[in-house]
Formats: C-alpha cells, sequence, structure tokens
C-alpha cells in the first residue's frame, strides 16, 4: 500500500508540477497600452469632428457632457496671435435643439441679433465634409474700430443645434480664410440610444 500511495503521489506531482512550470515559463502579459493623447488641435464628441489648423492654439474649457445644454455653451475654442491685432478665433457652440436645421439656424440668428449690432451679410445653404447639412453664415458684429467679421457653419444633428465660427477683426478675416479654417468639419446624427 505504502508503495501505491508513494507512486500516486509521484504521479500527482508530476502532473500538477508542469503546468505550474509551464506558467512560470510564460512571459508576464504586456502592461496595457495608454491611449494616445489626443491633439490639442482636434475636437470629438459623439456626433461631430473637427480639427484646427496647426496655427491655432488651444484655448482650456471644462469639460461639458456633450447631450445636456442649459443655454448655448463654448465646447471648444482656439486661438491664433493671441493679443494681437490679427487675433483669430474658433469656437465651437452647442445648445439642445431636437428640431431642423431650419428651425435652429433661425434660432441661433435671433441670439446673434439679440446680443448686439450683428448684420448678416450671407447666409446660404452647405455641407460639411462629410456631407451633413448645414448653413454657411457670414456676419459683420460692433462699429467702428471693434467691428468683427465672423464666419459659421450652422447645423443641428437631432439633439443639439451646433456652431463652428472663425472670427476676427474686419479686414483681417475673409470668406476663403474662413472656409479654409473650417474645412475640417464632420458631423452627423447624435447617436441618442448610446449615450
Amino acid at each position: 500500500m505504502n508503495r501505491f500511495a508513494l507512486g500516486l503521489a509521484l504521479c500527482l506531482t508530476c502532473v500538477l508540477a508542469v503546468p505550474v512550470q509551464t506558467l512560470a515559463q510564460r512571459p508576464a502579459p504586456a502592461a496595457p497600452q495608454a491611449s494616445p493623447t489626443p491633439s490639442p488641435s482636434e475636437f470629438h464628441d459623439p456626433a461631430m469632428s473637427f480639427t484646427a489648423p496647426p496655427e491655432f492654439y488651444r484655448v482650456p474649457l471644462a469639460v461639458h457632457d456633450p447631450a445636456q445644454f442649459d443655454q448655448s455653451t463654448v465646447v471648444a475654442a482656439w486661438v491664433a496671435n493671441p493679443g494681437k491685432r490679427e487675433q483669430l478665433t474658433i469656437t465651437i457652440t452647442m445648445e439642445n435643439h431636437d428640431g431642423t436645421l431650419d428651425g435652429f439656424e433661425m434660432v441661433s440668428e435671433n441670439e446673434a441679433r439679440d446680443s448686439g449690432d450683428v448684420f448678416f451679410k450671407k447666409h446660404q445653404a452647405a455641407t460639411l465634409t462629410n456631407g451633413m447639412p448645414a448653413y454657411w453664415e457670414e456676419m459683420t458684429m460692433g462699429s467702428g474700430f471693434d467691428t468683427l467679421k465672423r464666419f459659421e457653419y450652422v447645423w443641428a444633428d437631432g439633439m443639439r443645434g451646433v456652431l463652428l465660427a472663425i472670427t476676427g477683426r474686419y479686414g483681417v478675416l475673409d470668406e476663403p480664410a474662413a472656409k479654409k479654417a473650417l474645412a475640417n468639419a464632420a458631423g452627423v446624427a447624435y447617436p441618442k440610444n448610446r449615450y
């Protein structure tokens, strides 16, 4: 009986030792790779993306829930030539809007008019780079030496209204430069059931 018990113990030791030895020979799993740091020139959320030109610097803003807005809110901003006469500012502004593009365009235009001395020069149907319907608008704000030009894309994604705008002093910013600076914008219908 002792021989039998000794043989059984020896067999169990061999059977159990092989997996333990195999485990000991496996290399340790690689540490998970950190996700790449997003570029400061990029903005992404569930329904849009935008990349600012390289000469623009990101303005730090608090992170905002992409689906809940109590009022019109700037969610991202960039500036070029800060503090100079040639300063240009790009902003992404969002607010709750579950209606049509035409409805949001009317609301945003009325909000702009209510904010002060604003003249809308151009208002035309357009599309973002991926075909999302939008409006392209040109306006002049203020008067005298403080007059600013603003160009913007306006669109609605089914949950929010979005304004992507560039603003600069009158005479510094023109339409071709504005379209070039805002060219890397894309939008889709907001994925309501995923967030």
